[in-house]
């Protein structure tokens, strides 16, 4: 079976480039707290959380959090579901 791959190249300007640093960064933020809410429920319960429970703790913080809505909701869920 043969692959093929594509290669493209992306010329952003620097405001572009901005804003997709500020997005990932504001992602890796959301994967980290998404982590210590899960350490902290299993210290407490001794159980982790569901996926929908992560799913629903991400969009939550999206909503009530400044810095996080600057992340789309699918954006959120998808980081939740890749920590699960």
């Amino acid at each position: 079976m043969r692959v093929r791959a594509y290669r493209y190249s992306a010329y952003t300007s620097k405001t572009v480039a901005g804003v997709l640093r500020t997005r990932l960064e504001v992602a890796c933020k959301l994967y980290n707290t998404l982590l210590h809410a899960e350490q902290e429920e299993y210290e407490r319960n001794k159980h982790s959380m569901s996926e929908a429970g992560l799913w629903r703790l991400a969009l939550d913080l999206g909503r009530r959090d400044p810095e996080f809505q600057a992340l789309h909701s699918q954006v959120a869920q998808q980081v939740a579901e890749r920590f699960y």
